[in-house]
């Protein structure tokens, strides 16, 4: 299969706080909105998104905010840290460097999405052996 696009969409009652939360927060553009359903797309992109459905559109299922991690990698992650926490938005992890090569940090949309923010650093050596493994 050949995907041109990917997006999550979240069954919520929380429409107009999701939309606030990822257009003022992360700098999402609104492309679509109605009483039941809002789609966004990151900023600049045609082909990464996020929208929000109402149980009701979305066949009466509403996500619980458990087990969903968004990754979204950021040219400054030290920039955007400062940025998102001087804006009062809670920081569930704090900034750090992990062991596999990322630094990276986290926070949580109001439907509980864990939103992890990262910029690519280099590896540890055990995590570079690993990954060289799998290289082609």
């Amino acid at each position: 299969m050949l995907t041109r696009r990917m997006d999550l969409t979240i069954s919520t009652n929380k429409l107009e706080q999701s939309r606030d939360f990822y257009r003022d927060y992360l700098g999402f553009e609104l492309v679509f909105e109605n009483d039941n359903y809002i789609e966004m797309l990151a900023q600049g992109s045609t082909t990464m998104g996020v929208s929000f459905v109402t149980p009701e559109l979305s066949g009466g299922e509403k996500f619980t905010g458990e087990g969903i991690i968004l990754s979204l990698e950021a040219a400054d992650v030290d920039t955007e840290y400062a940025r998102l926490k001087a804006a009062g938005v809670r920081i569930c992890e704090e900034l750090r460097d992990k062991a596999w090569g990322e630094r990276s940090f986290v926070i949580n949309d109001p439907n509980g999405v864990h939103i992890y923010i990262y910029k690519a650093i280099p590896p540890t050596p055990e995590y570079q052996e690993i990954f060289d493994k799998y290289k082609k």
